[in-house]
């Protein structure tokens, strides 16, 4: 639609220059995504005279957002007071200047990193506590040490010890000039992620001018609004946040939240299509498994026409206590569960394969993947289900996955292709000598800080991650060069479920993430499972993949990605225009 035929909340968006809507289109919030967003922003500002006064008010309000979602970064504060052409409100410029003065990097020997440092390799989290308070106590208007806590307080999750680095974090720090709004800001944050929803609103809305002054004019507003969403208060989540787009018509994520809050997606529930067959795989983690089938069995397994989803378990060659687990919930479950036991470890893409060929798989409609150390919501089928009927042509179906022990962290949700920002136009097609011959990968703007909620909408996508993932029978069934199998070349695992969705975009069908859905995963994402021979292992498979799809193919994805997620925005930014004040 011709951005003059559009409503006010779409015309904004189509009048924003086409790099910035790719980009915001991917993702509205990461700090390091806003953070280049804003940058590119800045830097059409200072090639556009006619356009320069809207394009740095827009490069300051998204820095800003970027800002308050890591507001202890000395870097970042110093890297936003270097574009000395920002137009940035007196509250902002103080707050920046504190953190980039009160941010000091220990130095030498005696700093105490070193020490740090090695704690953190072994993940002594007690001990990082211990000394993390230390050096607060040693240094309270320092900002180095207090940042390093609250990242630690935000890995360990809920519980005594992440209160603990919280306090350590926080205490005090409303007092040091400048940064009341700062403090404000992580205090609110610190009880979202408590469920603490009452007392969030109450201190962003206490001070709301500062907050605005200081993070731009609708970050406070939009997480209180998200706030009230993660609370089930809709209706009183959705005019706050159209207010927020009105100032922020860049937030491309906080439309498509809002958007799904309005039409009901964001809590709708549909039966996937029966007979369905949920499908796992497991290795030497007897108990991960016990407790996924728990939760698994506990859950509504209900399909379309009535009956149940079946569950298909097989034992990838386990020589610990998983075949007598089995053998426990198959007394309890019954005909539901039933099973495949093999002498030797297949690897992954080879026992998905098995899996999906067995006569079971063969009768189902919906095959579902799941891994063997999650945790289930009672709704999640029917949450897939939802999104499957929301798209019907999907590919796959996925979900977002977190983090068990901190769930606020988020490992995976909709994933879109990106080339990383050093990439050289003039690369060789495969460059055999880099240990990223094809350097393409999935964008990462979820790792870069707490989840609030702006992932929250089903979304088609490239990628899906297979911790949890739905298929029709016919997409299994494609041809190999049209995503139908799992490839054996990526044995024993990592990357077989990226390089499938890879191939399914060459039929023209994408993935479907559903936002709206969370599973708990016991694996911790990150360094944590990239060490020894798994991360070896993954680096490899990855070299793998990257050398089975050309350079020219991945750019034509990329650029049917831009092209997808800017319509699916500008649909968001219509049907808030249409609704109006009953938004």
């Amino acid at each position: 639609m011709p951005a003059q035929l559009a409503g006010p909340l779409q015309r904004a968006w189509l009048d924003l220059p086409e790099p910035l809507c790719q980009r915001l289109g991917v993702a509205s919030t990461g700090w390091r995504h806003l953070g280049l967003a804003g940058a590119e922003c800045l830097r059409l500002a200072r090639a556009a005279e006619a356009e320069r006064a809207r394009l740095l008010a827009l490069a300051a309000d998204m820095l800003l957002w970027s800002f308050g979602e890591n507001p202890l970064s000395g870097p970042l504060a110093a890297e936003l007071l270097s574009a000395t052409d920002l137009p940035l409100p007196d509250a902002a410029r103080e707050a920046l200047d504190s953190v980039a003065g009160r941010w000091r990097a220990p130095q030498g020997a005696e700093g105490g990193l070193a020490y740090y440092e090695r704690l953190a390799q072994k993940r002594d989290t007690q001990r990082l506590a211990d000394f993390l308070a230390a050096q607060v106590a040693k240094d309270p208007g320092g900002l180095f040490w207090r940042d390093k806590a609250l990242g630690l307080a935000l890995y360990t999750g809920a519980g005594e010890l992440s209160q603990r680095l919280e306090g350590v974090a926080l205490s005090g720090l409303e007092e040091l000039p400048g940064l009341a709004p700062v403090a404000r800001v992580l205090a609110a944050q610190a009880a979202f992620l408590r469920g603490e929803t009452g007392a969030c609103l109450g201190l962003l809305t206490a001070e709301l001018p500062l907050l605005q002054d200081a993070f731009g004019p609708a970050f406070a507003a939009a997480r209180a609004g998200l706030a009230l969403l993660r609370a089930g208060e809709d209706a009183a989540a959705l005019p706050l946040l159209r207010d927020c787009l009105a100032a922020a018509p860049w937030q491309a994520g906080l439309a498509r939240v809002a958007a799904d809050a309005h039409t009901g997606l964001r809590r709708r529930l549909t039966p996937p299509p029966g007979p369905a067959l949920i499908m796992l795989y497991t290795w030497n983690k007897a108990d991960d498994l016990d407790a996924t089938l728990a939760s698994l069995f506990a859950s509504n397994l209900g399909t379309k026409g009535g009956g149940r989803a079946q569950v298909l378990v097989l034992n990838n060659g386990s020589t610990d206590d998983t075949g007598q687990v089995l053998s426990a919930w198959r007394e309890r479950v019954g005909a539901h569960l039933s099973r495949l036991d093999l002498p030797v470890n297949i690897g992954a893409p080879a026992a998905r394969n098995w899996l999906a060929a067995t006569p079971q798989a063969r009768a189902a409609e919906s095959l579902i993947y799941l891994d063997d150390d999650v945790t289930l919501p009672p709704d999640w089928l029917h949450r897939l289900g939802a999104a499957l009927e929301a798209h019907p042509d999907a590919g796959v179906v996925g979900c977002t996955v977190v983090d068990h022990q901190a769930p606020h962290l988020l490992q995976n949700t909709a994933g879109h292709l990106a080339l990383p920002a050093d990439a050289q136009p003039d690369r060789p097609d495969l460059d055999f000598q880099s240990l990223t011959p094809n350097p393409f990968r999935l964008a990462d703007a979820h790792l870069q800080g707490p989840d609030w909620g702006l992932f929250d909408f089903v979304s088609r996508c490239d990628s899906v991650t297979g911790c949890c993932h739905l298929f029709r029978r016919q997409a299994l069934d494609a041809p190999s060069a049209q995503g139908g199998g799992f490839s054996l070349a990526l044995g024993p695992s990592q990357y077989d479920d990226f390089e499938r969705d890879l191939r399914m975009l060459t039929s023209g069908r994408v993935a479907v993430c559903q936002g709206h859905l969370r599973v708990r995963h016991r694996k911790r994402s990150g360094l944590a499972a990239q060490e020894g021979a798994s991360g070896a292992n993954a680096l490899g498979n990855r070299y793998k993949m990257q050398t089975m799809h050309p350079r020219d193919e991945i750019a034509g994805f990329i650029a049917a990605q831009a092209q997808r997620l800017g319509e699916a925005t500008a649909q968001a930014f219509a049907l808030l225009d249409r609704t109006g004040e009953s938004v």
